[in-house]
């Protein structure tokens, strides 16, 4: 599903029908909290230390060596694998030389960007052919007053979002005598990113039809995805085939390794964990405190899909609702609940004409899901979307899901290119049967979101293989803090339980509450709980609920 575990950056705030919606998404900004104030950011060069025994972004198991789960029958049968890009757009820097020994070699050249400080990192296009290319690795610290304990790496998820928002809104003050040093993952924002095609052909593949009712429009759905496909191939040509999670965290530890960390200290949210967790895969022995925040499947079950997560989540607002004794929707979670499903489907005939453009089914559901990935806070702003939408004024629920989407006024922001690359390359796909059968069992469980956002068939027509599958346990690394909240909305919470359970040493820290996000949530125990884990390394005790 596109939606998949895109991070909400910041507090999304707009403007419709004579109203300011204001809300947080995600966490990534807790209610009533501003971002921090860095300290004054000098420009210096930091040198690399010496290389020793290690050798950064290369793990002591070779990739090829660690554990996969096991190969379905066929995989990724109908990617256009045979497609090659004449003339890409996208220009790869060159390769710092023949092995990796000269990006062992650089220095970091820190600059002042706003608050904070940013530097940009070479990187080798592939790891097991440095020179070949290389790509520009943007990244970003917030500095503490007094670092006395090194970098704090975070990530907010995604995949293809970048970092720097999320450091800077985190701040130095969050946890005391940390660096905060985020960085844009390969493929993404500042960093080498993906490039896809216009803006009129991106549209017609994130507004295509992903509820087909007939033969003509299942063929619709592959073609136009088919068609994406080739675009940013033949705009990134040779990227796409070195831009999975596995490429990305020995980038990481090439940058802890550059900023002069022994170990690694670890936030990630959302996609976040996935990069932690392989991380801990693959550099068990480098690993410091990790904490790993509304987790993602590791377990290749997929036993509780998103669509799922989204339904509790909506549950959860119609009982705010018809508890609220005014709500317009209904006076019972199920007449709340049937009221906007019905309102969905009646998109897939009708969309909901705003100017020159229209809110389409799955456009509809992804607004409204956009406000889920907050907490009750949110629910008010839903409320008034909903009757804005419903009485014909499409405009808060279009910006909803352009937000969510990546889609800005002039044009679509760049993870809107990356998340498809990225995920595509980082899992395999049972081909475009398989993914209409598996929409139709989604729906049954899930009749709101699974049934109205639908699917799309870009990995499923991706031109570009995917990486080996590795099963993350983490053997030897140190103690992982899993943190999960049983009303998540993008990560169900079972996905927490199941990360911590699978990561030999992983501790699950439950957060009873909704929203996506329960380290920036604002709540105190959280809070508490995960400095005293990156103060120290106190875990909480067994079975710890913060509510």
């Amino acid at each position: 599903m596109r939606r998949g575990i895109v991070w909400v950056q910041g507090m999304l705030i707009f403007v419709a029908v004579g109203l300011v919606v204001a809300f947080f998404a995600s966490g990534m900004l807790a209610p009533g909290r501003q971002a921090s104030r860095t300290p004054s950011a000098e420009p210096s060069v930091q040198s690399p230390p010496a290389v020793g025994d290690q050798k950064p972004g290369v793990p002591a198991v070779p990739v090829s060596e660690h554990e996969t789960w096991p190969h379905e029958p066929v995989e990724n049968p109908d990617r256009q694998l045979d497609v090659k890009a004449s003339n890409p757009s996208v220009q790869l820097p060159a390769a710092l030389g023949d092995d990796l020994t000269p990006y062992w070699q650089q220095s970091l050249n820190w600059q002042p960007c706003g608050s904070a400080l940013c530097a940009t990192m070479k990187v080798p296009l592939d790891w097991d052919n440095p020179g070949k290319a290389a790509l520009d690795i943007k990244v970003t610290k917030a500095p503490s007053e007094n670092p006395t304990k090194g970098p704090l790496f975070v990530n907010p998820g995604g995949p293809g979002i970048e970092g720097g928002t999320f450091a800077t809104n985190l701040g130095s003050d969050k946890w005391k005598g940390y660096d905060i040093i985020a960085w844009d993952p390969r493929g993404s924002g500042e960093s080498t990113h993906v490039q896809c095609g216009t803006t009129e052909q991106t549209d017609k593949a994130y507004f295509a039809d992903g509820t087909p009712d007939d033969e003509a429009e299942k063929t619709a759905l592959n073609d136009v995805w088919a068609a994406f496909a080739r675009e940013c191939r033949e705009a990134s040509g040779e990227l796409l085939d070195h831009i999975s999670t596995i490429e990305n965290v020995r980038d990481l530890d090439l940058l802890r390794f550059l900023t002069g960390a022994e170990k690694l200290n670890y936030l990630g949210v959302s996609y976040g964990t996935f990069i932690g967790a392989m991380y801990a895969e693959l550099f068990p022995e480098r690993t410091g405190h990790l904490v790993l925040d509304s987790a993602m499947d590791i377990t290749n079950e997929g036993e509780v899909s998103q669509a799922e997560g989204f339904e509790l989540a909506l549950g959860l607002y119609a009982d705010w609702c018809a508890g609220e004794g005014s709500c317009s929707l209904g006076n019972s979670r199920d007449e709340v609940i049937s009221r906007i499903n019905s309102f969905l489907h009646g998109l897939d005939a009708k969309p909901l004409k705003v100017g020159d453009r229209q809110v389409t089914q799955g456009q509809g559901a992804n607004g409204i899901a956009l406000f889920l990935y907050s907490g009750k806070e949110a629910y008010p702003g839903l409320t008034q979307l909903l009757d804005s939408a419903m009485n014909g004024d499409g405009r808060v629920i279009l910006k909803a899901s352009d937000l969510l989407s990546g889609r800005a006024e002039n044009g679509w922001e760049t993870v809107a290119y990356a998340f498809p690359a990225i995920r595509c390359v980082d899992q395999p796909d049972a081909g475009v049967a398989a993914t209409e059968e598996a929409r139709k069992k989604v729906a049954e469980k899930a009749p709101v979101f699974g049934g109205n956002m639908g699917s799309e068939l870009v990995c499923e027509r991706w031109t570009a293989n995917s990486a080996p599958n590795l099963k993350l346990t983490g053997k030897g690394a140190a103690p992982i803090l899993v943190v999960g909240a049983t009303g998540d909305s993008a990560t169900p919470y079972q996905q927490a339980v199941t990360m911590a359970k699978q990561l030999e040493s992983g501790h699950l820290l439950t957060y009873d509450g909704p929203g996506h996000g329960s380290v920036t949530s604002g709540n105190a125990c959280v809070d508490e709980t995960v400095t005293a884990y990156f103060e120290d390394g106190t875990l909480p005790e067994d079975g710890k609920t913060c509510s």
